[in-house]
């Protein structure tokens, strides 16, 4: 069993969970669940894994890669500045936004001038009610910056997305909506740092804004003709239906039902078994659609997902069987 330091994963929603004898919490990281225990640790639990990593998921980034535990420590890595005012912020924002809305200008300016928004976030920009409207004004620079053609730029503007996503959740919903298309298309990227980049932040989106009008978007690149895409937005989906609350996707069931059952049947090996996942955390939610999405898969595809089941299900009873087993035990001791 694997471990994981806890402030890779504290910032993350935690849930109440028990693997075999043991109470703790659990949250959802790098198309995992992960399990903190009374050791003060989180460790990775099998049992309840929400899909084997690939390489974009891998602990062991590809090289020139980036993951969730660079992202927690560029976060606040950042200048520190102080706000005096409203109008010192508005300044400030409306300098950030002419920055790096301009490719002409050098792009360690743009960087520095990205990092600096995270710097007035700390500082409590969030706190002012003009930082929002300014937020509305920066979404075309921040498009602009996900789409430049140099990694160091896309790397602190998926960043400072991922960042404010964590920190303001559904206030910046219609801010993740406009950037979700091109971080999207960030994942075939041949440049390691810029598709991993994109990655992470759709992962952090999908983690802490729970926004209905996400699923369309990212529903609508599923069906994409590259593999790749295809491959992580069914893992982005398997999170999605495991994280968000039934009323986040109540809109959507149907299209729901329809993408996790084009997965099922996919050609990639890695979106099929995603896509499975999917499946039973979506009939968590809505179990008389998924059960008419069973019903209607060829009989190899509904005997595989009714097989892993049967798996999980024996897993669960053999883990259980343990811990009493276990309890007994101590009890004798006693």
């Amino acid at each position: 069993m694997s471990y994981c330091p806890l402030p890779l994963l504290s910032p993350l929603p935690l849930w109440p969970c028990m693997h075999d004898d043991y109470v703790g919490v659990c949250a959802y990281s790098r198309g995992e669940w992960w399990w903190w225990g009374p050791r003060t640790t989180i460790k990775r639990v099998p049992s309840i894994s929400r899909g084997r990593a690939g390489s974009s998921s891998s602990s062991t980034a590809p090289a020139g890669a980036v993951d969730e535990a660079s992202f927690f420590a560029s976060f606040e890595d950042v200048p520190k500045v102080n706000i005096y005012s409203a109008r010192e912020l508005e300044d400030n924002l409306t300098k950030i936004r002419e920055v790096i809305s301009s490719p002409s200008n050098d792009w360690d300016k743009r960087v520095d001038a990205l990092k600096k928004l995270r710097s007035l976030l700390i500082a409590g920009a969030n706190g002012y009610e003009e930082f929002y409207p300014h937020l509305r004004l920066l979404e075309p620079a921040m498009q602009l910056s996900i789409k430049d053609l140099r990694s160091q730029v896309v790397r602190e503007a998926c960043i400072t997305v991922a960042y404010m996503s964590q920190e303001l959740h559904h206030k910046v919903d219609h801010l993740c909506e406009t950037v979700l298309p091109n971080l999207i298309y960030l994942i075939p990227n041949s440049a390691k740092v810029m598709a991993s980049s994109g990655v992470v932040t759709i992962r952090f989106i999908i983690q802490n804004t729970h926004h209905h009008k996400l699923i369309p978007i990212l529903l609508r690149e599923i069906s994409s003709k590259n593999r790749e895409i295809r491959k992580v937005l069914c893992e982005v989906l398997d999170q999605l239906v495991h994280t968000w609350p039934t009323h986040s996707m109540e809109k959507h069931v149907l299209i729901l039902a329809e993408t996790i059952k084009k997965g099922i049947t996919d050609a990639d090996p890695e979106a099929r078994a995603f896509s499975r996942k999917a499946y039973w955390g979506f009939a968590g939610h809505f179990k008389d659609e998924a059960d008419k999405l069973l019903n209607s898969l060829d009989p190899s595809y509904k005997k595989m997902l009714q097989g892993e089941m049967s798996m999980s299900n024996s897993s669960s009873s053999q883990s259980l069987h343990n811990s009493q087993k276990s309890g007994m035990n101590s009890q004798s001791a006693d």
